[in-house]
């Protein structure tokens, strides 16, 4: 695999180019197929005046580590969300997948190494704090299920204790996140 992650855009940056581009604007978002161990999403963006501008749709599978062990729906849906943002007409700053996406492709090869050297490539590391980390979303997640919250409940008490409405639990900043799980405790 030739690409650099730092060269693709995260959802969270599509987030803010949407929410910039249209501040009235609304996303939506359904579950398209879902079997137990695999979702397809849908999302659909809307203009300020109601009109849809885009879909986006994203599929993803349980798995025994990483994201998809524990949060395999909300991370499709993350996907789907900048999937739809890459077709609607701000599309991307970038290449069209997500950062996102490309890491499910780097996570899906087994062996990388620079091609006809045999030397292996040294795996990107994210800035320190940037994202919300698996134990973060495992653990807002249990402390919502404690209080009786279901997942509709937990985002909704997320957006209020935030302020903000433009996010989802897998687009919070580890700091955001922490924020929430001292308040929640």
């Amino acid at each position: 695999m030739g690409f650099d992650l730092q060269n693709y855009e995260t959802v969270a940056d599509r987030l803010v180019r949407w929410w910039a581009a249209y501040p009235d604007g609304k996303i939506s978002t359904e579950i398209y197929k879902y079997d137990g161990t695999t979702v397809v999403m849908r999302a659909a963006g809307f203009n300020n005046e109601g009109k849809l501008v885009a879909t986006g749709y994203a599929e993803e599978t349980v798995s025994d580590r990483g994201v998809n062990a524990t949060s395999f729906v909300e991370n499709c849906e993350t996907s789907a969300i900048g999937r739809m943002i890459s077709n609607s007409p701000i599309g991307t700053a970038g290449p069209r997948p997500s950062r996102q996406e490309m890491e499910k492709v780097e996570r899906t090869v087994p062996v990388r190494a620079v091609v006809g050297s045999g030397k292996p490539v040294e795996k990107p590391q994210p800035s320190s704090g940037a994202f919300i980390s698996p134990k973060q979303q495992t653990y807002i997640k249990a402390l919502a299920r404690g209080k009786g919250w279901d997942e509709g409940e937990t985002l909704e008490q997320l957006h209020a204790f935030l302020g903000v409405n433009d996010v989802i639990l897998e687009t919070l900043s580890a700091s955001q996140a922490s924020r929430v799980i001292e308040a929640w405790k």
